[in-house]
């Protein structure tokens, strides 16, 4: 495939997915801010905390359009920020940015299942503890973490001065570069591969212990049915929500940090492509299960879907009179519209 036709083909496609996943991403934040019920409070910040991460990242990689570049362990910014950063240190930066971002969301994982194990093992002691200390631990251990991918980051990238001419194109502008081999690169991947091993172990852990306290729960009859009932479904939840992104997010990530790490093996450019859309896109459908499983955000999106088309009915199709939006969703649009018609069931605007 020619390299400028695949580019602009990568490029076009990562325009038009980016639109839909960002207005997702930015409905889900909207619809937990304003629309979590009370019994939901607290563990929405931690879900809220995994969107906000997975947004940014997003936002960053549309911004910046890093494109991979092999059989060279380099990228070109091929985005906006491409004609923003024009030092290699600054375009590093920009892609820790996106890396740290990457790193935090995964963490942001683990302390939801974290928090749900001693939200329900300790209730008494958790409940004494004032917010503020969890908010103070969360900005901790996202620091560390944040402090510890920059540094691998930093560890592992090379200068295009010394990378080896024989793999790089005669045009480097724009590019970015990493070690291709040698400790530098091992050390990245050592490090990669044990963060993650770390991430999918707590949440392996903290969810069957979880698990494992509703079941004391319910065998003992220490919480109400309701609210045993409410917790399950909020658990469940949760690890539909985790698995699903664990498939759609982790693996294609892992995968892609093999093929950059092994950046000679066939096809390594196109692999590498086309995994990184799949792992910029994990958080449209993750975002989307969001508001799908959990009921009071399902409700209110579609609310805000039913006061959408009253509205274009009204500006559009016929403004003198009000659509009734429990008919339109029961019978379907077309139906609705027959029916109203012809039994006059629609109200009159006076």
């Amino acid at each position: 495939m020619d390299d400028d036709f695949f580019y602009l083909f990568f490029n076009k496609i990562l325009d038009l997915t980016a639109v839909v996943s960002i207005t997702v991403k930015l409905l889900c934040i909207y619809t937990i801010i304003k629309m979590t019920p009370r019994y939901m409070r607290t563990v929405s910040y931690f879900i809220l905390n995994e969107v906000v991460w997975t947004f940014f990242g997003n936002l960053f990689y549309t911004v910046g359009h890093p494109l991979p570049m092999m059989p060279a362990t380099c990228f070109r910014m091929d985005g906006l920020a491409g004609n923003w950063l024009k030092t290699e240190e600054q375009r590093w930066l920009y892609f820790i940015a996106i890396a740290i971002a990457i790193g935090n969301c995964c963490l942001g994982f683990a302390t939801t299942f974290i928090f749900r194990y001693v939200s329900l093992a300790f209730y008494d002691t958790v409940s004494r503890v004032h917010k503020a200390w969890g908010v103070i631990c969360c900005v901790v251990a996202h620091s560390v973490v944040s402090l510890f991918v920059a540094l691998v980051f930093h560890v592992w990238q090379l200068p295009i001065s010394k990378y080896p001419k024989g793999d790089l194109p005669e045009n480097t502008q724009n590019f970015f570069c990493y070690h291709p081999e040698g400790t530098e690169s091992v050390i990245f991947v050592s490090a990669f591969l044990s963060y993650v091993g770390v991430i999918i172990l707590l949440l392996a852990v903290f969810s069957g212990l979880s698990i494992h306290e509703l079941t004391k729960y319910r065998q003992h009859k220490r919480m109400v049915n309701t609210t045993l009932s409410l917790q399950r479904k909020v658990l469940k939840n949760l690890l539909t929500i985790t698995g699903t992104s664990v498939l759609l997010g982790g693996l294609p990530l892992i995968l892609a940090v093999v093929y950059i790490y092994n950046s000679k093996l066939p096809s390594a450019r196109t692999v590498v492509s086309s995994l990184l859309l799949m792992l910029l896109n994990f958080g449209t459908i993750y975002c989307v299960l969001i508001l799908y499983l959990f009921k009071a955000y399902r409700r209110a999106v579609i609310g805000m879907i039913r006061s959408l088309l009253n509205g274009l009915r009204k500006l559009f199709i016929c403004p003198r009179y009000v659509v009734d939006a429990e008919k339109l969703f029961a019978k379907g649009f077309c139906e609705w519209h027959r029916s109203a018609w012809s039994t006059r069931t629609m109200v009159t605007i006076e």
